[in-house]
């Protein structure tokens, strides 16, 4: 029978959904164990209270007098609320000590079980119990009633914890996620899209796109060595510097040397992070630095491809490493794809014996076949190829791509520019 009993609580426990709060959690857990387990366990209904200041407050009621009680306190220094705080778990009785029927018939008219739960605030689950299979207040009774409500304690306490830790997780996914921008900033005569998929609840990659002046808008891409929670800080860094940075009008290249310092002296020496920014103007100018980051792919209508590589090292191992300004301009029609070596490196499953990567060849290969289609359609069409590739598997690192498609001449007049992608500075005047 207890084997059962352990069967069925997890398999309630297991059905739960994992994003709610404690308050909802333990209300459908209240719910599912009276749904379930009623008939066998002799529960006949069931209750919830939560604390809140000096009283607990009945937040949910099922069965007995159900929801025409839900709203009633009973105050925290009631003697069987103390007595329970302190063995955890109790059984009540009209005969037992400090029982008072004026409070304790507000909300049932049978003997009941009570639990409490968690930590602050603290949770009481009450059970109104049926008497019958064996005598009533028997110590037998008493034993399976006790075994009961503590397996249902010690399985929700376990729940809430692990709910508690998968919170946090989420609450930092969300610090990670309020980074990336709601929008992406509007340039006239430019679609923009991008899309970051973290290998855990949380990466670290990042994107960004903000308006910096009236017709230019900044664009980063950055990649934390490893994933999870700390690249996902390390991510985070980077975002802010570089959004103080511009809002100070700093040069980009001093920026991400101010960066690098400060990355290089948090002590972890292990970690290091690339970054891509670049400045696009509405003319298709675009001044950029790229700190060891996966050179960008500039698509041109020729079909040609261009990269825009590297002017400086990866930013955290070397305090006095320098980064050069280089540009490059992106006529209409043209475009720019940015992107993390998550893309890239996909592998199909393992088990096939495969270890091929997606590769910077198979990135152009799905651009090119729906280059002719918006800025979005690019990016859910090459990030379904790069799932497709990986045959589906969960991602092993994190995964960002950015696209920067200029419209057409016969969609949007253009402004005359000039050039190609060439360094502003050849090395021997550093910026800044």
């Amino acid at each position: 029978m207890y084997k059962k009993l352990f069967r069925d609580i997890e398999e309630i426990l297991r059905s739960l959904d994992g994003s709610q709060n404690n308050s909802d959690m333990l209300r459908q857990t209240l719910r599912a164990i009276i749904d379930s387990c009623s008939e066998e366990y002799g529960i006949e209904s069931g209750r919830l209270y939560r604390e809140q200041g000096s009283d607990f407050v009945l937040i949910e009621s099922v069965g007995g007098f159900g929801s025409s009680i839900e709203g009633k306190t009973v105050s925290a220094d009631y003697e069987m609320i103390s007595k329970l705080d302190k063995e955890r778990v109790l059984i009540t009785t009209p005969g037992t000590p400090g029982f008072d029927p004026a409070i304790e018939y507000q909300f049932s008219s049978h003997s009941y079980a009570a639990l409490m739960i968690g930590g602050t605030p603290r949770y009481i689950m009450g059970f109104g119990i049926r008497h019958g299979s064996m005598a009533a207040g028997s110590e037998d009774e008493d034993s399976h009633l006790h075994f009961i409500l503590e397996s249902i304690r010690t399985s929700v306490g376990l729940k809430l914890r692990q709910g508690g830790l998968e919170s946090q997780m989420r609450q930092a996914r969300e610090i990670q996620m309020s980074l990336l921008p709601r929008a992406l900033a509007e340039l006239p005569g430019y679609d923009l899209a991008a899309v970051s998929i973290p290998a855990e609840e949380v990466g670290g990659d990042i994107y960004d796109c903000q308006p910096i002046d009236e017709g230019i808008i900044g664009l980063t891409i950055a990649d934390a060595s490893g994933h999870g929670l700390p690249a996902a800080l390390q991510a985070r860094d980077v975002a802010t510097g570089l959004r103080m940075g511009v809002a100070q009008d700093q040069k980009i290249n001093t920026t991400l040397e101010k960066l690098n310092k400060v990355i290089n002296q948090s002590g972890l020496v292990s970690r290091f992070i690339s970054v891509f920014y670049g400045e696009l103007e509405e003319t298709g100018s675009l001044v950029f630095v790229n700190g060891g980051h996966c050179p960008p792919l500039l698509f041109c209508e020729d079909g040609k491809v261009y990269e825009l590589p590297s002017n400086g090292p990866v930013l955290g191992p070397l305090p006095e490493a320098s980064y050069r300004r280089s540009y490059a301009t992106i006529y209409p029609g043209e475009l720019l794809v940015m992107f993390s070596d998550g893309i890239i490196e996909r592998t199909p499953d393992n088990r096939h014996g495969e270890s091929r990567e997606f590769g910077t060849e198979g990135l152009i290969d799905a651009v090119a076949s729906c280059r002719n289609k918006s800025a979005q359609e690019i990016v859910d069409t090459v990030i379904e190829a790069v799932r497709a590739f990986g045959r589906n598997k969960p991602w092993s690192d994190d995964a960002t791509l950015m696209v920067v498609k200029r419209l057409p001449a016969d969609v949007f007049r253009p402004k005359t520019v000039l050039g190609r992608v060439m360094p502003i500075s050849d090395g021997a005047v550093r910026e800044g």
